[in-house]
């Protein structure tokens, strides 16, 4: 049976870098990386308008079901077709991406400790603990080069995620196992990870 490691935190807190440099140490041969947010809603049937108006960081914007079917499919050792998400247009690709079972399953997002299921389902659960200065920042620079917004449509996401955050995704906390400052540098927020966390 293979190891579950989950990184939760808000939006921006640096949950994918931290997840990109774990993979990218490690390798792929011992650790495969699997984002929440593959698991997006396709809305390809609700008109671009409507769309608009989806609270994407609610939990009910993501297939979680899904999400943790395919996580308890890598523990087993079996291998899982993980969707492809299309964040300009919020529809799902029709490709999927084959991810292999591996020493260790990564997992990480804002939701990705959304339900007592999920927590249940992870070995160890690190929670990315960002001022939310820096985790603003870092959203804004990141919507309008990789997806394309403009500052008003980031700050509507960025309300409603923080709002939802405080709800569902604040409740990886409590519950973690690790805290890892996510101010620092992604080489020394690794370091600490490792210094912290055996993945024999």
């Amino acid at each position: 049976m293979n190891g579950v490691l989950a990184i939760a935190g808000g939006s921006g807190s640096g949950k994918s870098t931290l997840a990109r440099a774990l993979s990218a140490s490690l390798g792929q041969n011992r650790i495969a990386v699997l984002p929440v947010d593959a698991y997006y809603r396709d809305l390809s049937h609700v008109s671009p308008e409507d769309r608009e108006a989806v609270n994407f960081d609610h939990p009910d914007a993501l297939d979680l079901e899904l999400f943790a079917h395919h996580v308890a499919e890598l523990r087993e050792g079996r291998s899982i077709a993980c969707p492809t998400y299309d964040f300009t247009t919020h529809c799902r690709l029709p490709k999927t991406q084959q991810i292999e079972p591996r020493d260790w399953i990564l997992v990480e997002g804002i939701l990705v400790a959304a339900t007592a299921r999920l927590r249940a389902a992870y070995d160890c659960l690190v929670f990315v603990d960002t001022p939310r200065d820096v985790r603003w920042q870092r959203r804004l620079d990141r919507d309008q080069r990789e997806r394309g917004r403009d500052k008003a449509s980031i700050e509507r996401f960025w309300t409603r995620a923080e709002d939802t955050f405080e709800e569902w995704g604040s409740a990886a906390l409590p519950e973690a196992d690790v805290l890892i400052d996510g101010a620092q540098a992604p080489a020394v927020m690794m370091r600490e990870f490792l210094e912290r966390v055996s993945l024999g």
